[in-house]
């Protein structure tokens, strides 16, 4: 562990919320109040019952649960413990948390109602010691009450990582057909989260509504930068329309985060005119490009909300590049550039580069590469994906673009074989995966086509053996009982001509793509 004078250290937001703003309002959830006071006494205690359960510094706790106050305290808990918490996707099937829990070899997981179900039939055999409860029903056989814990223990001083110890494995898609693990440190979290209020415009008075899952780090994120700041967190579990209506209202919410399907989904639904929104003044969107037409549709219904558009990754602790508010209107000076995903944020160097590694001339199109105090150290061992994804110390996103004279980014393709469904990130191979262990299948091929609701939806061309009979409806219900719902093709072909290869005999997806994107301004 660090101990130098200038250490970054996850937990010194919450340190600073609890001095500086003791009395306010810190989370509100499910009728329940805290101020930041009571965040800090709780996150310290529940920090001594993990390391009271057997977990010792550096020993990983997963997570997997909606969105709760429960669950920013357990993030600062596992910091301030000196662990690595794992937030798990909650659209997960089975057999993907199964092999997260056994990678990152979890010694505790903390559970909701939703997924006590799930993760209970996991949990013999399994290195899970010990398994939390943090849900709202009474805490059900095997598993330890989260209030007990809290309430029990008694608080443990900060023994927290800092700089360049891991905080966090956030596991994302993985082209070999597993997800793959992205380490942050606390190094990583803490420039993440002053990346947002030096570009978002995130403060003290800051009532931060969290809709989109705090697995994912554009739901996580926003908990790092609001703590920072010692703003708001109004948290709902997860996306409802009436409920996020009602909660601006009640709570008079300032600052959103919603990616574009939600937007559109707000928009057209049939209450919204009931409920007074105006206390919002920030909306960040990103995840998948929005069409022109929706964001126009949102700049002229909610005319109090300001729209910040983001772009990033995981393995960038979230935002890469930003496109504030202003550049999304047109003025005399210039036009607006909202095809554009913005500029770099602070502290980040991007490059657009060709495939040798050298920087392009502006205007051409290349790969964006990036380097800074945000970039991931690497996938949780994987040695191999690493190295190729980070290269001389700049990663290489995969994600094809150009960069104007005045430094905005214009992303027009994507070079890895990567699906951005409603902004969940798919990996083709992962879906081929599973095609090809359904019985029949001889080769299959797995892209992005356009999709009016979701940006991007995932198809698949399939080719059985001969002889065999398949329909979409066979792989689509293959496919659920290998990977989570939302990864599943949405639309298949099924056909008996062989997919086009290159000389080296490799699927020429380019090919089979191009008929579904021709005529577009951007080919994802």
């Amino acid at each position: 562990m660090s101990t130098t004078a200038s250490a970054m250290r996850m937990t010194q937001a919450l340190i600073r919320a609890v001095q500086t703003r003791p009395r306010q309002r810190a989370t509100v959830c499910n009728g329940r109040t805290r101020t930041w006071a009571e965040v800090g006494e709780r996150v310290a205690r529940l920090a001594a019952a993990l390391r009271q359960l057997g977990v010792q510094r550096g020993g990983r706790v997963a997570i997997l649960a909606l969105n709760s106050d429960r669950y920013i305290e357990a993030l600062y808990a596992a910091a301030w413990a000196g662990l690595v918490v794992v937030p798990l996707n909650t659209r997960w099937s089975a057999e993907e948390i199964r092999f997260a829990l056994a990678d990152c070899a979890a010694q505790a997981i903390l559970v909701d109602d939703d997924f006590v179900p799930l993760v209970g039939p996991m949990l013999p055999g399994s290195m899970v010691r010990s398994a939390i409860h943090l849900g709202e029903v009474a805490t059900p056989s095997g598993f330890l009450d989260y209030e007990t814990l809290v309430t029990e223990a008694q608080p443990m001083p900060d023994e927290g990582g800092a700089d360049d110890d891991l905080f966090s494995i956030f596991y994302t898609g993985g082209t070999t057909g597993q997800p793959k693990g992205v380490m942050l440190t606390h190094r990583n979290v803490n420039l993440a989260g002053l990346v947002w209020i030096s570009s978002l415009f995130v403060n003290a008075q800051t009532v931060y509504l969290h809709a989109a899952g705090m697995f994912h780090l554009a739901g996580a994120g926003p908990v790092f930068a609001v703590t920072q700041a010692g703003g708001t967190h109004v948290c709902l579990p997860r996306f409802e329309p009436e409920a996020i209506f009602e909660t601006i209202q009640a709570q008079r919410v300032n600052y959103c985060l919603f990616v574009p399907t939600m937007i559109n989904t707000l928009l057209n639904h049939p209450r919204r005119a009931e409920f007074d929104l105006t206390s919002v003044h920030d909306c960040h969107y990103g995840g998948s490009p929005i069409p022109d037409a929706v964001l126009l549709a949102a700049m002229q219904t909610l005319p109090t909300w300001r729209f910040h558009q983001g772009y990033g990754m995981t393995e960038t602790t979230a935002l890469l590049s930003v496109l504030p508010w202003p550049y999304h209107l047109d003025t005399p000076e210039r036009p607006a550039r909202r095809l554009s995903v913005g500029l770099p944020v602070v502290g980040v160097e991007v490059r657009i580069v060709d495939p040798t590694g050298q920087e392009v001339p502006r205007g051409t199109v290349g790969e964006i590469v990036a380097r800074g105090g945000v970039i991931t150290p690497g996938y949780w061992h994987q040695p191999e994906a690493s190295a190729a994804a980070l290269q001389d110390g700049w990663l290489h996103t995969g994600d094809g673009a150009y960069m104007d004279d005045e430094g905005f980014l214009f992303i027009v393709d994507r070079l890895k074989d990567m699906i951005i469904s409603g902004a969940e990130n798919i990996y083709s191979g992962e879906v081929e995966n599973a095609i090809y262990k359904l019985p029949g299948v001889l080769e299959c091929a797995v892209f992005a086509v356009p999709d009016a609701q979701w940006g991007e939806r995932v198809h698949a061309v399939v080719v059985p053996k001969e002889g065999e009979t398949l329909t979409a409806e066979q792989v689509v219900a293959h496919c659920r009982t290998l990977i989570a719902g939302y990864k599943c093709p949405r639309s298949i072909v099924i056909q008996t001509e062989r997919l086009p290869t290159s000389a080296a005999g490799k699927i020429q997806k380019a090919l089979l793509r191009e008929p579904h994107w021709q005529g577009r301004q951007r080919a994802v």
